[in-house]
């Protein structure tokens, strides 16, 4: 019987700058995607991965300003066209009536835009992984650090990353093949 596919090797390791100098050695070697998993966040290890700065910012702006826009031209287009109404001699047009309602709809449309982006820059939902078949990956959110060589690409080499671990300063507690 064939042994199944190989998703990819994994590594444990008790602290954060062990982690962060396996994933340099990992990248430079370039034999496949690599991944970490923190328990907290790791100063460089973003700039380690090579990943690039998420879109968050982007989003959220874009969602408060179609939010805070649409519900403003909403309230004019109501008060000015659909329905006027002549209350006291104001104008049809009072702006600053439409301010604040604005900002709170804006600001509510940011939220919702951060948090759709969250989840899609996530991956979200992901009921499964084959990372949760590592013994003590649970470990991950508590207080162990993880690192993953994918076999993705033609360069991966099970055994040329199974070396490259070991050969660290500070080797690994434990490196694990992951099935797929």
């Amino acid at each position: 019987m064939a042994p199944p596919p190989l998703f990819g090797i994994a590594a444990s390791f008790d602290n954060a700058e062990a982690l962060l100098a396996a994933t340099e050695a990992a990248c430079r070697a370039r034999l496949g995607r690599v991944d970490a998993y923190t328990p907290v966040p790791v100063p460089g290890l973003t700039a380690a991965l090579g990943l690039a700065r998420p879109p968050l910012p982007v989003t959220t702006l874009i969602g408060v300003l179609i939010g805070g826009f649409g519900f403003f031209g909403m309230a004019a287009y109501a008060t000015i066209a659909d329905y006027p109404l002549n209350v006291g001699g104001r104008p049809l047009f009072s702006w600053p009536a439409y301010v604040i309602p604005s900002v709170s709809i804006g600001a509510l449309w940011g939220a919702v835009a951060m948090a759709l982006t969250l989840v899609v820059l996530n991956r979200l939902p992901q009921l499964n992984h084959p990372m949760f078949h590592v013994p003590g990956f649970e470990r991950a959110t508590q207080d162990r650090f993880f690192l993953s060589i994918e076999a993705s690409g033609e360069h991966f080499d099970a055994d040329a990353a199974r070396r490259l671990l070991l050969h660290l300063p500070t080797p690994p507690l434990s490196i694990d093949a992951v099935p797929r």
